[in-house]
C-alpha cells in the first residue's frame, strides 16, 4: 500500500510539472506524456486492486 501511495504522489508531482511545461511552451507533447502517465497509473491501480482481491480470496480458502 505504501508503494502505491508513493507512486501516486510522484505521478501527481510529475503531472503538475507537465502541466506547467505545457502552459509555458504550449507544446502538446507534454499533454501526450501526461495522458500516458495517467494510463500507466490506472494500469498500476488496477493491477494492485487485482492483487489485493486475489490475496483476500486466497485467505478465505
Amino acid at each position: 500500500m505504501l508503494v502505491l501511495r508513493l507512486a501516486i504522489l510522484i505521478a501527481l508531482a510529475f503531472l503538475v510539472a507537465l502541466g506547467g511545461a505545457y502552459l509555458a511552451t504550449r507544446n502538446r507533447k507534454y499533454l501526450r506524456w501526461a495522458g500516458k502517465t495517467i494510463q500507466l497509473m490506472v494500469l498500476l491501480a488496477v493491477a494492485f486492486g487485482l492483487f489485493y482481491l486475489g490475496e483476500r480470496v486466497f485467505r478465505l480458502l
